[in-house]
């Protein structure tokens, strides 16, 4: 895990009880503290300066079959949202975008972050049916986010897409927020929990 996991992380528990039951798919999704629901729009995550969350996972992630990798590389997304929403990375707001841009660009640069995170070996023992989960995340996002913008101009998809090119290079390390009280809850769209 990341030296500053915690500086953005709070806690890391286990999705249970009706919330385990009514979630789609998913692997992990960022609430804010406290919450069990990711689906609930009162639980979505805190953003601002200092904002920490906590993570809830889908305890089948540990029955066997899949790799300590393809959980690592599951942390390190949470990781890239919680740090994106404490104004830790260098990923900006699209500017006048819909709820489903927003969404499908911070989903993108995420799974993009994490397929170059995983091409320089940083989660050992990933498997290769692993990897190609999440460069499909990665593709369907991107794609989804392609066609929104086409649809509102090709500049518009241009300035994102050359942000997209290089996720590795939004996570700053320097510089960072010092944790303290978050500002504002992120919008409480139920379809933008991370699958």
């Amino acid at each position: 895990m990341r030296p500053d996991y915690r500086v953005y992380v709070r806690d890391i528990r286990p999705l249970e009880g009706d919330a385990r039951a009514s979630a789609k798919v998913l692997y992990m999704a960022l609430v804010r503290p406290g919450a069990s629901d990711p689906s609930r729009s009162e639980n979505a995550p805190f953003l601002g300066p200092g904002a920490r969350n906590d993570i809830l996972y889908d305890p089948t992630l540990f029955e066997p079959g899949g790799s300590a990798g393809w959980v690592l590389l599951l942390l390190d997304h949470e990781y890239f949202h919680a740090r994106h929403l404490a104004g830790a990375t260098g990923l900006p707001v699209p500017p006048r975008a819909t709820v489903a841009m927003e969404s499908h660009f911070y989903e993108a640069a995420a799974w993009g972050f994490n397929v170059a995170q995983a091409r320089s070996g940083r989660y050992p023992g990933l498997s290769e049916e692993e990897f190609r989960e999440a460069l499909d995340r990665y593709g369907e996002h991107y794609r989804a986010l392609r066609d929104l913008t086409r649809e509102g101009g090709l500049e518009t998809w241009e300035r994102l897409e050359a942000r997209l090119r290089h996720p590795e290079d939004l996570l700053t390390t320097n510089g960072s927020p010092a944790p303290e009280a978050p500002a504002h809850p992120s919008d409480p769209d139920p379809s933008a929990t991370i699958p």
